[in-house]
C-alpha cells in the first residue's frame, strides 16, 4: 500500500481513507477505515474523469456488475455510490498481496498453493459466469492471495455475455496482452471460454513461473498463442490435464468453468460433490497455507484501529 498523494480526498462518503491499494487507467483503489469497524476498499474514478460520462457509465456498469454476482472467491460488494457527485464501490478489504508479485519474487507456487489457486479463480469464474458476466482481464495481477484463499478482483471491464461485442470498439481488444484467448485476437467477442483461457494461462503461470507461452512483446505472445501450443511440460501432473484443455485454441473446445472444478476435485482425490462450493471452501480450508503479508497501517491519531474480518473463500 501507498500513501494518499496530493489531490487525494481524504473521505470518500463515510470513509475516512488510509492510503492508497492500486490505481487504473480509470481509476483509483484506497484502503479505508469502516465506521463499524474493520477495513474496505474504496474503488472511485480519477478526479480527471468526473466529467467524463463514458468513464462515469463505464464505472457505474462495474459497479452494477459487481452487485450481480453471489460473492465466491471474489470481494464482496458493500456500498454502491455509483450514483453520486463523485461515485465510488466499497468492497471487503483482501489483505494478501497479488499473485503476479508473488510468483515474480519468489518463484513459482508450492503444488498444494498452486492446487488452491486453481481451484479458487476456477470457482470465481464459475460465479462470475453464472451471474451471466465475462470478466475479460483474468490475470496473475487481479489474484489476491488472501488468507483464506485467492480471491479474484476488478471487474472494470467486466460485461454481459450478450453485450460484451458491443463494448469493444474495431481494432481494440479490451484485456491485457498475455492473457487474451485466440478468437478474441481474431476480432471474436469474449465469452466465458476466452476467461477459461485466461484461466489456463494463469494457473500454469502460478504453478511453473513462467507464462506458458513464453515471454516477449505483445505482438510476439499473440502470434505463440494464435499458432503454437503451449509448452505445460513443467505443470504439475495433478494440474495439466485441466490447463491442456483450457487453453485450446478454439472456444468450443474449452470445458466450462464448472467443469474444470470437478475435473480438479476429481484428480484431486474428491468425487462428484453435491456442492462445488461446498467442496472447493472445504479443501481450500484444510490445504490453503496464508502467505506473509504486511497488515494495514496504524490508523490516524485518536482514531481506534480495528482488525479486518477474517476472510473465507464462500461468501457470506
Amino acid at each position: 500500500m501507498r500513501p494518499l498523494t496530493v489531490g487525494d480526498p481524504v473521505v470518500i462518503g463515510r470513509y475516512l481513507l488510509l492510503g492508497r491499494l492500486g490505481a487504473g487507467g480509470m481509476g483509483v483503489v484506497y484502503l479505508a477505515e469502516h465506521p463499524g469497524g474493520g477495513f474496505v476498499a474504496v474503488k472511485t474514478p480519477h478526479a480527471a474523469h468526473l466529467k467524463d460520462a463514458t468513464l462515469r457509465a463505464r464505472f457505474a456498469g462495474e459497479a452494477a456488475f459487481s452487485r450481480r454476482i453471489v460473492p465466491f472467491c471474489t470481494a464482496a460488494v458493500i456500498e454502491d455510490g455509483a450514483d453520486g457527485d463523485r461515485p465510488y464501490l466499497v468492497s471487503e478489504y483482501i489483505p494478501g498481496p497479488p499473485l503476479s508479485q508473488v510468483v515474480l519474487s519468489r518463484g513459482p507456487l508450492a503444488p498444494d498453493l498452486a492446487y488452491g489457486v486453481a481451484l479458487g479463480v476456477a470457482g470465481a469464474l464459475m460465479a462470475v459466469h453464472d451471474a451471466g458476466l465475462v470478466h475479460r482481464d483474468l490475470k496473475p495481477a487481479n489474484v489476491l492471495l488472501s488468507p483464506g484463499g485467492p480471491r479474484l478482483i476488478d471487474f472494470g471491464i467486466a460485461r454481459d455475455v450478450d453485450t460484451a461485442a458491443a463494448h469493444t470498439e474495431a481494432g481494440q481488444v479490451m484485456g491485457s496482452p498475455g492473457w487474451v484467448a485466440p478468437e478474441r485476437l481474431t476480432g471474436d467477442a469474449a465469452a466465458p471460454a476466452s476467461d477459461v483461457f485466461a484461466w489456463g494461462c494463469l494457473v500454469a503461470f502460478a504453478a511453473t513461473g513462467h507464462h506458458p507461452f513464453g515471454g516477449g512483446d505483445s505482438d510476439t505472445l499473440a502470434r505463440r498463442i494464435l499458432l503454437e501450443p503451449p509448452r505445460l511440460e513443467t505443470v504439475p501432473a495433478l494440474l495439466r490435464p485441466a490447463v491442456a484443455a483450457a487453453l485450446a485454441k478454439s472456444a468450443a473446445g474449452r470445458p466450462p468453468a464448472a467443469d474444470l472444478l470437478r475435473a480438479l476435485l476429481a484428480a484431486g482425490g474428491i468425487g462428484a460433490p453435491w456442492d462445488l462450493r461446498d467442496a472447493v471452501a472445504g479443501v481450500l480450508a484444510t490445504t490453503w497455507t496464508p502467505l506473509p503479508y504486511a497488515p494495514p497501517p496504524r490508523t490516524p491519531p485518536g482514531r481506534r484501529r480495528h482488525r479486518p474480518a477474517r476472510i473465507a473463500c464462500r461468501g457470506r
